[in-house]
């Protein structure tokens, strides 16, 4: 029995074969990163040392997000295309359908329309808004990253139009952020205007209280990650009130340098406790925060108005522009 093998030791040399009817029909007017995705998936399809490649591999390889990669896979399986069969947890198969044999079988295939539909008025009317507040007109790139949050996401023009002010409030007018920006909206189920907004005055609130907590540290800048999921783990998952989270700061002026690890064993001993009150705390300080080494400057001054001090703070970050 003969077996037929090519060898090609240079990926480089090799090549790739893609449908024309992808060519014509489905890659004009699909987002680009979705299109490099289904090119480098169908590569591997038809390399002969094919190996396990994760969504992570093929993200560090195109320079993008594993998020998009995912949202890439959903797409062209939507467009009927591709079978995306994770039925094994442990392992996720890409299946490539021969677009022209799908229509030969009598398959359900149908094409997309090669030109776009007329923009609505509403659209229109975001557009203009929207360079409005650039003070420029928008290049293609950015129109097209703007559809393909009309299209992929879809999102209203109402919706789009409020995420561009959201970054412009926060200093943020590079399309890649607000590409990221609306990546993340999508990705939490942000479909409607008033889910946009209760997201935007919830964020608001979370950033505000991460601000008041690092002006009070003593640290002039914005907190880095690990700062912020030490935070939400205080709010989110404990469910501590900002009262208790800054009298865990209170108690670290023991210290020489405060610092999050610190505070968060001071926090999490109270949780442990299920303080739930400054009260409580108080009552039972043993039991409510650790040691320490020597007397606070709080203990000597018992009579210090806090509150004023958080309401003084609160006032000078929004006076910060943060």
């Amino acid at each position: 029995m003969n077996h037929f093998e090519i060898i090609n030791n240079n990926d480089d040399l090799s090549c790739t074969l893609v449908e024309n009817t992808f060519i014509n029909h489905y890659m004009p007017i699909a987002p680009g990163d979705f299109v490099k995705v289904y090119l480098l998936g169908l590569k591997y399809c038809q390399s002969m040392n094919l190996l396990s490649i994760t969504n992570k591999v093929i993200a560090k390889s195109l320079n993008l997000l594993e998020s998009d990669v995912e949202r890439a896979w959903k797409y062209w399986q939507d467009q009927g295309i591709v079978l995306v069969d994770n039925s094994d947890s442990d392992n996720i198969r890409i299946k490539y359908f021969n677009i022209v044999s799908l229509m030969l079988e009598g398959k359900n295939v149908k094409l997309p329309e090669n030109q776009p539909h007329k923009p609505s008025a509403a659209i229109k009317d975001m557009y203009k808004t929207i360079e409005y507040m650039f003070s420029r007109p928008l290049s293609s790139r950015e129109i097209k990253m703007i559809d393909s949050w009309l299209v992929e996401f879809k999102f209203s023009p109402e919706i789009v139009t409020l995420l561009v002010e959201y970054c412009m409030e926060k200093k943020k007018k590079d399309f890649n952020y607000l590409n990221r920006v609306a990546a993340s909206w999508y990705d939490q189920g942000i479909t409607t205007y008033e889910g946009a907004m209760d997201h935007i005055e919830k964020s608001n609130v979370r950033w505000t209280n991460y601000y008041t907590i690092m002006k009070f540290l003593g640290f002039s800048r914005q907190p880095s990650k690990p700062e912020t999921e030490f935070m939400d783990k205080w709010f989110e998952t404990f469910g501590m009130s900002m009262d208790m989270v800054m009298e865990g700061c209170r108690r670290m002026s023991s210290i020489d340098k405060p610092n999050f690890k610190y505070l968060d064993t001071i926090l999490s001993s109270w949780h442990k406790n299920n303080f739930k009150t400054i009260g409580e705390i108080r009552d039972e300080p043993g039991k409510g925060a650790p040691a320490r080494n020597k007397k606070s400057k709080q203990d000597e001054n018992p009579g210090y108005d806090y509150d004023l001090l958080e309401k003084k703070l609160k006032e000078k970050i929004w006076s910060d522009n943060k």
